[in-house]
Parts: C-alpha cells; sequence; structure tokens
C-alpha cells in the first residue's frame, strides 16, 4: 500500500521531472518511486558488502587495524586499560592496581 509523502524539490529537479514524466508518459510519482526504490536497492547492497556477517571476524579486522595504526605513528595506548577503561572513557578516578 502506498502512503503519501510530501517532498521539496528545487525548481530545476522539478522541471526535469516533469520533462521525464510527459517524455516516459509516466507520473512523476511513479519515476520518483522508482528512481527512490533504485538508489535505496543500490545503497543496501553497498552496506551488504561492506557490513561482516561474523562480528567475529569484524573484531579481529578492527584490532589488526589498530595494530597497524600503532606501528605506522608510534602509538601505544596505556598498559593499565583493561582495569582503569572507565577512566579512559568517562574521567572517573583510576583503580588502584
Amino acid at each position: 500500500m502506498l502512503q503519501r509523502t510530501q517532498l521539496m524539490l528545487d525548481r530545476q529537479l522539478k522541471q526535469d521531472l516533469m520533462f521525464l514524466s510527459q517524455v516516459k508518459n509516466q507520473s512523476m510519482s511513479e519515476l520518483v518511486r522508482k528512481f527512490v526504490s533504485e538508489k535505496v536497492r543500490e545503497e543496501k547492497k553497498k552496506i551488504r558488502k561492506t557490513k561482516l556477517s561474523d562480528p567475529i571476524e569484524s573484531l579481529l579486522k578492527m584490532a589488526k587495524k589498530a595494530e597497524e595504526i600503532d606501528k605506522k605513528y608510534g602509538y601505544s595506548g596505556p598498559t593499565d586499560w583493561s582495569i582503569n577503561h572507565d577512566h579512559y572513557l568517562y574521567g572517573t578516578p583510576k583503580k588502584k592496581t
């Protein structure tokens, strides 16, 4: 079932859409639905391709990327991160080790 939606278009885009509507003998609404549908489908495909289905694989890739950054810039994080992560994230007092 279609749902009514209002869009704001600039003058040129509206004129172009009206032109296509006349040439293709389709309503502007049909054209907009078609164009939006195609673009949404493309974007969803891109997301699916880049999104990893395995969360463990994703974490391993992030860890590897972090190691590469460490090597490139010579940065090493705090050695007490696992104990004092609240301090580094939220500024709470450090725990005594």
